[in-house]
């Protein structure tokens, strides 16, 4: 490290920062529950970025060195990026100053014998039994360390761990896709988690094409539940209000009138089982929890170092986790209607600008009033901005990699094709 630092040093540059990422990973695949291929890998990157000033504005550029790169290969690097950074001049600003070290091992039962570890998780896995099987299942077990570091002294760093599983769940012809990702197991969860992995590539198989379209309640569940209220969240960015494209301020009800649950969210640095779960940020800005919306009034904003200083704001930094409450619904509560669940989308989108949102669903629950039935070949598609003020939200919770809140969200008056 001290090698590229005394490199940036003398390139005249306005400033610099370098993250060092060593990650040191243990692979396994499997076929069916036959072990075919294992390794290690032992990984050191350091990405690199250069600011330069000119005309009291402020570029910037990245790029990546790698321990086999000599000195002049870096320098010739480093002089090619000034040249990016001077084509992509912004507003002046000025770059994260030392405050304190900063150094903390994020707590994991990750952190064993690799192999050990994936020898518990494997029979966890296998040991479910059902009509339908794991065709494929690769493990990815990563120890990763981040140090970061700039030329105004900010020096942090964080141990990390994290376990990926790659499942194709099969049944007869049909065959779906999961990414787990964990920052701990829970052998139980796990055994669970893949009971009804399992039986949902069954009905899959026995989906039949969605008749009834009309007045239906949707109900969105986990992924798709935090990727729709992150279009909250998101314009309440520091970035949003400097360009001119957030629609609330400060003390504005974010859902106009509601007459559904108000919402309640907050931006953390942790949250046990996030894995996207960090104590800075990669300008190296130290991560506080911050309130962003109460009882549907937005109370605060939160960005980056760079649009903070735009704004004249104290810095959050990025937070990775959204933090929302809970609903004031139980599951039960939605079957009073009849109501479609999406399980499984083919890819949901989102226009954080316009509030469109929506997708073809692979894999839908058509509740008739008294029982769920297995549907497929349809879309849904809305406006949050329209919808906002009728969102119902469970009490159930889930935990994703940036995301810990309802389970569930119910919506009134989405289109169906």
């Amino acid at each position: 490290m001290k090698k590229y630092i005394d490199l940036l040093d003398s390139a005249n540059l306005f400033g610099w920062k370098i993250l060092e990422i060593k990650k040191k990973s243990t692979e396994l695949y499997y076929i069916l529950d036959k072990l075919e291929t294992n390794r290690s890998v032992d990984e050191l990157l350091y990405s690199v970025t250069i600011y330069v000033k000119e005309n009291n504005k402020v570029g910037a550029s990245s790029f990546d060195i790698y321990p086999y790169m000599d000195n002049e290969e870096i320098m010739r690097k480093i002089e090619d990026n000034k040249i990016n950074a001077k084509n992509a001049l912004n507003d002046y600003y000025e770059l994260p100053k030392y405050e304190h070290l900063h150094h903390r091992d994020i707590t994991s039962n990750l952190n064993d014998k690799p192999l050990k570890v994936l020898e518990k998780v494997k029979n966890a896995i296998f040991s479910v039994k059902s009509e339908a099987y794991l065709s494929a299942t690769e493990f990815f077990l990563s120890e990763i360390d981040e140090r970061l570091i700039n030329s105004n002294g900010v020096d942090v760093k964080q141990k990390s761990f994290r376990l990926n599983i790659e499942l194709i769940p099969t049944y007869k012809d049909v065959e779906i896709y999961k990414m787990m990702e964990l920052e701990n197991y829970d052998l139980n969860k796990i055994k669970k988690d893949i009971k009804e992995l399992l039986n949902l590539a069954i009905e899959r198989y026995n989906a039949k094409e969605l008749e009834e379209k009309e007045n239906l309640n949707i109900i969105l569940e986990n992924d798709e539940v935090a990727q729709l209220l992150s279009f909250f969240s998101d314009d309440l960015t520091y970035g949003a209000k400097y360009q001119h494209i957030n629609i609330n301020e400060i003390n504005d009800s974010v859902q106009g009138e509601c007459i559904g649950d108000k919402l309640n969210i907050k931006m953390v640095p942790h949250v046990d089982g996030c894995i996207n779960s960090r104590d800075f940020d990669l300008d190296g800005v130290i991560l506080k929890e911050i309130s962003l919306i109460e009882d549907g009034i937005a109370k605060n904003m939160y960005g980056s170092y760079r649009f903070g200083f735009y704004l004249k704001q104290n810095p959050t930094g990025i937070l990775p986790i959204m933090v929302v409450g809970e609903g004031s619904k139980d599951f039960k509560d939605f079957k009073k209607a009849k109501y479609i669940r999406c399980s499984r989308f083919s890819n949901m989108q989102l226009d954080s600008n316009t509030g469109f949102f929506g997708g073809e669903v692979r894999l839908g629950f058509y509740f008739d009033g008294k029982k769920e039935i297995p549907v497929t070949g349809f879309s849904i598609s809305g406006n949050i901005n329209e919808l906002k003020k009728e969102l119902y939200l469970s009490k159930e919770m889930a935990t994703l990699p940036n995301y810990q809140g309802p389970k569930y969200i119910l919506i009134k008056g989405m289109k169906i094709a």
